[in-house]
């Protein structure tokens, strides 16, 4: 009897151990994912203090921006502008080229002045319901000039080869190392 007794105090400690280090694992996510999105609201808060009419449309997205793009420093980050997605509530904060930061989207190729704009962001934040949007959904990107470029979604797809893909703005996250999920737009 006291064998079972000593094997079930091991049980629920193994159990415990378990529960406590999946707890931490949990609340480590949490408070990274939230300082993250944080850094990326508190960018957002500057840019709207920035470009006034952010989020709006005005007459200044008649015409086309600069080459390449402004850039504007807050928080020690390289941003070129803001991603709007109304349809998945979307409103990003978007650096310059590389890799993008939790909470904000990032250049991947040219510019909205060139077409075949690339924009990158990570699956698990700020593109976590791109693949919720659909053909006809609205997409804008505001630059640092307050130059707005408004789109709309016309495919869906996944990439290989990244200079295969023919869209005035595409917006992507990595499936794996050799492919990407594309949303493809056409600019208005």
């Amino acid at each position: 009897m006291a064998e079972k007794n000593n094997t079930f105090k091991i049980v629920v400690l193994v159990i415990l151990i378990i529960v406590a280090a999946a707890g931490g694992f949990i609340g480590y996510r949490y408070m990274h994912k939230k300082n993250a999105s944080g850094e990326a609201d508190s960018v957002l808060a500057t840019l709207k203090q920035v470009i006034p009419m952010l989020g709006k449309e005005t007459d200044v997205s008649m015409g086309d921006g600069r080459d390449p793009l402004p850039i504007f420093e807050v928080n020690g980050i390289d941003i070129v502008g803001c991603l709007e997605i109304p349809s998945i509530d979307l409103m990003a904060p978007v650096t310059s080229k590389g890799d993008s930061k939790a909470g904000f989207a990032a250049v991947l190729s040219r510019s909205p002045v060139k077409g075949r704009f690339g924009l990158t962001g990570s699956k698990k934040d700020v593109f976590s319901r791109l693949a919720s949007v659909k053909p006809g959904d609205n997409v804008a990107f505001t630059d640092m000039d307050g130059v707005r470029y408004t789109y709309s979604v016309t495919t869906q797809f996944h990439l290989k080869k990244w200079d295969q893909a023919d869209n005035d703005l595409m917006l992507s996250y990595k499936v794996d190392d050799d492919t990407r999920f594309v949303v493809g737009c056409k600019r208005l």
